[in-house]
């Protein structure tokens, strides 16, 4: 009896360590290499140069999907700042500033309006007018970090706490119901 237990104690022990391994190996699989991770830079760059809405904001880099979709990257200040961080990624949807265009009525996180084309003078809020063209923005955090709206959107809520994978849900200006 107790060479059995024993060679169930080895078998045991072998099988766990064995786990241990492919679990080890398999998250090591996932990790981007050094050289990998310089590489994603350039092509980022190379690829996120369309500009859907005018003024381009200073802190956004985007890409053309096509069809009315855009994708694009937002850091903290400035991308021609050096010391700029990623906090966003994102989605956008081609779409108007009425509640009938923002995709399901913002459940799956476009609940952020950028019009087309903002004016130098009057009006320069990125949400414009009702009806007005632009995109319906979701944004996931890839940091995690403290954010407190500013500008147009100071109003509308106090400071919160990002964390990765998290959708952005800074309240927004109420959206206008355009169809009667």
């Amino acid at each position: 009896m107790s060479k059995q237990c024993c060679l169930v104690s080895v078998l045991f022990t072998t099988l766990v360590l064995f786990a241990c391994l492919s679990i080890s190996e398999a998250e090591q699989g996932t990790a981007a290499s050094p050289e990998v991770a310089n590489s994603i830079g350039p092509s980022l760059l190379n690829a996120y140069t369309y500009v859907p809405v005018k003024p381009n904001p200073p802190n956004h880099l985007w890409l053309d999907e096509g069809n009315g979709r855009v994708q694009f990257l937002m850091f903290d200040k400035a991308v021609s700042d050096p010391s700029a961080k990623l906090l966003f990624v994102g989605q956008g949807v081609k779409g108007t500033f009425c509640v009938e265009s923002q995709p399901d009525g913002g459940k799956t996180g476009f609940n952020h309006f950028h019009r087309t084309n903002t004016p130098a003078s009057g009006d320069t809020s990125m949400h414009g007018a009702k009806g007005e063209e632009g995109y319906w923005l979701k944004h996931v955090a890839v940091a995690e970090f403290d954010d407190e709206p500013k500008g147009e959107h100071a109003g509308h809520g106090g400071k919160t706490h990002y964390k990765p994978g998290q959708v952005e849900n800074t309240p927004q200006p109420t959206t206008p119901k355009c169809q009667k």
